[in-house]
């Protein structure tokens, strides 16, 4: 008799290992992936709360991307709204005059309470001249978070203001 209630209480317990592994691998921070001989440096942070409770963040490095390769940006989601929040988000490079590239797009659902958190590698453009970009990481019809990054070893900086971005 014990072990028909260990063989059906077994499969219970795997999906709680599982649930609490994801839960700690999700909650953690994520290496930070940086090259030996990057030229990656000077790290940014950005935080947007909205009145409802959602907070989004957003972090990675802000010099040293060079064209044709990927560099990190680590996201977390947390609803504190008293809703589901469903939605989209992309992340777009931008130029001085318009959006230069759209580098990432992903879509989310979060539980009220819950928080997301996500690791994603955006790749940058083939060809693209040296200098500063602006980077924004948008949430369609809520709100959109900006950078200033640079691309290449110039280090000329950009005080004016960046285009809106555009993700539909």
């Amino acid at each position: 008799m014990k072990s028909k209630r260990f063989s059906k209480a077994l499969p219970l317990v795997s999906l709680a290992v599982c649930v609490l592994a994801l839960l700690i691998v999700s909650c953690a921070a994520p290496v930070e992936v940086k090259e030996p001989g990057s030229n990656l440096t000077d790290t940014f942070f950005s935080r947007s709360e909205d009145e409802n409770g959602v907070v989004v963040e957003w972090s990675g490095f802000a010099r040293g991307h060079q064209p044709g390769e990927g560099s990190a940006i680590k996201l977390v989601l947390h609803n504190g709204s008293q809703d589901v929040w469903q939605g989209s988000y992309c992340i777009q490079l931008l130029d001085r005059q318009s959006v230069a590239a759209t580098l990432k797009r992903g879509e989310f659902s979060l539980q009220p309470g819950k928080d997301l958190g996500m690791q994603e590698t955006i790749h940058f453009p083939d060809g693209l001249s040296e200098g500063a970009y602006g980077l924004a990481l948008v949430i369609p019809g809520q709100l959109s978070i900006g950078e200033t990054i640079q691309v290449g070893n110039e280090t000329s900086s950009y005080g004016g203001t960046w285009p809106e971005p555009d993700c539909p």
